[in-house]
């Protein structure tokens, strides 16, 4: 894809804006999309009775200080943990519909849990959200189920370390783009991509410094902990 001056990344909230609040909540997504972030970024486990439920790790210590896994308690039990300041483990239906009431914004699901892949197609065609969606994940295979069950919903395949040929792995699982590290992409891989119309989504950019850096590759989406920072221009 050539670049221009009047080029300009979409800037994505992680975790909503998880070094301003607390992640994956719906505060802290409201928080990210009132400062004018172009999306949110979230991620997505299963509960007991199997509910989609926002949150990045399968376990309750870090984000809530609840021992103990996501999978082993009922949505009606995590939904009375603290995940700081008063905020509670949303729904994946729940934070889809905050989304939706910001006109123009996208959101990001990563999956964390394979297995659940018609249980996200739901929740997105339920809330109407399925073209302003992105699902990724570090499994691929997931990405290709997703892709055979609806070919409408785009999947970015997420990868940490550069690959010989990322072109070629976006294509095996027939997604739409590719989200990596930034602490593994070069210029190279940025020209790849493009060149084959493989969408790209960097993460984490943390200052106004590395946002223009990416920007200046091509990057179309680049995630921040720190909405507050990246958008202060």
């Amino acid at each position: 894809m050539p670049m221009n001056e009047a080029f300009k990344s979409k800037i994505i909230g992680h975790r909503g804006a998880m070094g301003e609040y607390p992640e994956n909540t719906l505060g802290s997504i409201e928080w990210a999309l009132k400062k004018g972030c172009d999306g949110v970024e979230i991620d997505i486990h299963l509960s007991l009775d199997g509910e989609l439920v926002v949150i990045h790790d399968s376990t309750l210590m870090r984000t809530t200080k609840e021992k103990g896994f996501v999978k082993e308690k009922k949505f009606e039990d995590l939904r009375k943990l603290d995940a700081g300041k008063g905020e509670k483990i949303p729904s994946l239906e729940e934070v889809l519909n905050l989304v939706k009431s910001f006109q123009g914004t996208v959101i990001f699901v990563e999956i964390k849990v394979p297995g659940c892949e018609q249980k996200v197609i739901n929740a997105l065609n339920k809330t109407e959200m399925e073209s302003r969606s992105i699902v990724k994940c570090f499994h691929h295979l997931p990405l290709k189920k997703i892709k055979e069950l609806n070919s409408k919903i785009k999947t970015h395949c997420l990868i940490y370390g550069r690959p010989l040929n990322p072109v070629e792995i976006v294509k095996a699982c027939q997604a739409d783009g590719l989200s990596i590290s930034n602490e593994t992409v070069d210029t190279d891989l940025a020209k790849e991509c493009h060149q084959a119309g493989v969408e790209l989504t960097l993460w984490n950019a943390n200052s106004v410094s590395e946002k223009n850096t990416f920007q200046k590759m091509g990057f179309d989406y680049i995630c921040t902990d720190y909405p507050s920072i990246l958008l202060k221009e």
